[in-house]
């Protein structure tokens, strides 16, 4: 789909799709064009439930910046005591007494779940998981569980939060839990990093904040790593869950 300012392109991977819209609206490099992904490729690997990448590109003229972002002005003061220099807000130590989880059980717990549910969705698969810094690492591989990924993630999200659920209901004690299915992580962080690569870019170039999507913290540290890696940027977090979002902003000049 296209017309002379814009372009919605498919292919097996987020670059190829951009470089392909780039040539269609005969653009030489991805500073002359708003960048939107609008589909991540999922599947693609295995060929099994595969979809692919969908990408809109659009023409950028000096008066029209659209990232299918918010954009602000860059008059924010970010002194703010209570975060840090990536935006994040600090944590302090709630006065309310928190219950003592026990990691090994509510690990058990997530991997009985897991292998439960693949069964029940009649789907071949592994389930592994650790113990990293009190978190738990849970990844689920087979080439037929990426149908429980879906489209942009959702099916992911949704099991991951059902995980947590069982887990709090059995042990009596919330945690922090990393799921991983089919390599879904490591995709999506891949495609974040390209992208901020290419928002920061833009920002440098037009001095103007840009406001992300909600995003899950995960994602959004994602997000804040990369900003850190570029020259003129800085982020910073903004909103409640579940609805936070990054900022990404051009540093003031000193």
């Amino acid at each position: 789909m296209a017309n002379n300012k814009w372009v919605e392109v498919e292919a097996k991977s987020i670059d190829d799709g951009i470089k392909a819209g780039l040539n269609e609206l005969n653009l030489q490099d991805a500073t002359q064009a708003n960048i939107n992904i609008l589909r991540e490729p999922e599947g693609g690997v295995f060929g099994v439930g595969g979809t692919k990448a969908l990408v809109r590109i659009s023409v950028r003229n000096s008066s029209s910046r659209n990232y299918s972002n918010k954009k602000r002005p860059n008059n924010r003061n970010n002194n703010n005591k209570n975060t840090n220099k990536n935006g994040y807000k600090k944590q302090y130590d709630s006065k309310k007494p928190r219950v003592e989880a026990d990691k090994d059980e509510q690990l058990k717990v997530s991997l009985e779940f897991l292998k439960g549910l693949i069964k029940s969705f009649g789907l071949k698969g592994d389930v592994e998981g650790v113990l990293e810094d009190d978190n738990l690492v849970v990844k689920v591989t087979g080439e037929q569980t990426e149908a429980l990924v879906g489209d942009k993630g959702f099916i992911i999200r949704s099991v991951h939060e059902l995980t947590r659920t069982v887990i709090q209901r059995k042990t009596g004690a919330g945690t922090r839990l990393r799921l991983d299915v089919a390599d879904y992580a490591l995709k999506r962080k891949e495609a974040l990093t390209i992208y901020a690569e290419r928002l920061s870019k833009q920002i440098v170039e037009d001095k103007q904040e840009v406001m992300l999507e909600p995003m899950n913290s995960v994602d959004r540290k994602t997000l804040h790593d990369a900003a850190s890696s570029f020259e003129g940027i800085k982020s910073y977090s903004e909103g409640r869950e579940p609805y936070r979002s990054v900022v990404f902003a051009p540093e003031e000049e000193e």
